[in-house]
């Protein structure tokens, strides 16, 4: 079962690294990106490579979480809702999942796993970035322009996000896709990694372990302002092997 589903978070804000690492910065001469898209590839390859090294920007955000829980109480009664794709027999199935939470419950429940996640997390493969992904995610981002950015993970002609991966980069041979929106006027590569991380709301933290997934191999960001929102779409390939 693959879990796909979208959500609009807070902004969490943290300060960039005056030191680059190289090895990291896999996407450095891909000019094709925008700056801040290299960036995001950076953000990702941070997260995954000393998964242990991210609680240090975690720790903070969770106080001030128990700090508003104390402070408001549970907060609103608020609810997500997940789009579930299967393959059965050749046909694919789509289910929608509605859960209900208390919002300043799930933001500390969604932190505090996280970071007992990133405890026992082993460093990941570092990922290289790939044209032919990029360009799948391109096509979404206009896709989603054209309408509204409503379309959630399946484009206007019925695509998966593996679809699109996989046609535009064919040494692909499985992909995957996140999509997060942020209001604030000035947003990181790292808030929005941050945010997906977190995944407050959303059954299972799809995000969060489709960013966290060891069988990636590859990478792609696209983002996109549409009508004051920032939009990321953030794609991932499994290269064949030879």
């Amino acid at each position: 079962m693959r879990a796909f589903s979208i959500i609009i978070f807070f902004l969490i804000t943290a300060k960039s690294n005056s030191q680059v690492i190289d090895s990291l910065n896999t996407a450095k001469n891909c000019l094709y990106m925008t700056t801040v898209e290299r960036d995001m590839i950076y953000e990702i390859n941070r997260i995954r490579s000393d998964p242990k090294s991210y609680i240090q920007y975690l720790q903070p955000v969770l106080s001030s979480a128990k700090d508003k829980l104390e402070t408001f109480g549970k907060g609103e009664k608020n609810y997500s809702v997940t789009f579930m794709s299967s393959v059965k027999n050749g046909i694919e199935i789509k289910t929608v999942d509605t859960t209900w939470h208390y919002t300043n419950v799930e933001e500390v429940k969604a932190i505090t796993t996280l970071i007992n996640d990133l405890k026992k997390l082993k460093p990941l493969s570092v990922l290289k970035p790939d044209s032919g992904i990029y360009n799948a995610a391109k096509k979404h981002a206009n896709d989603q322009n054209e309408h509204e950015w409503t379309l959630m993970h399946t484009g206007s002609d019925g695509s998966a996000p593996w679809d699109r991966i996989l046609s535009f980069s064919p040494t692909m041979s499985f992909g995957n896709e996140n999509i997060a929106g942020n209001s604030k006027k000035i947003v990181t590569a790292r808030d929005i990694v941050i945010q997906l991380l977190i995944d407050d709301g959303i059954p299972g933290y799809g995000h969060r372990y489709n960013l966290l997934n060891p069988s990636w191999t590859h990478v792609a960001c696209k983002e996109e302002v549409y009508k004051d929102m920032h939009w990321w779409i953030q794609n991932f390939g499994i290269k064949k092997k030879n």
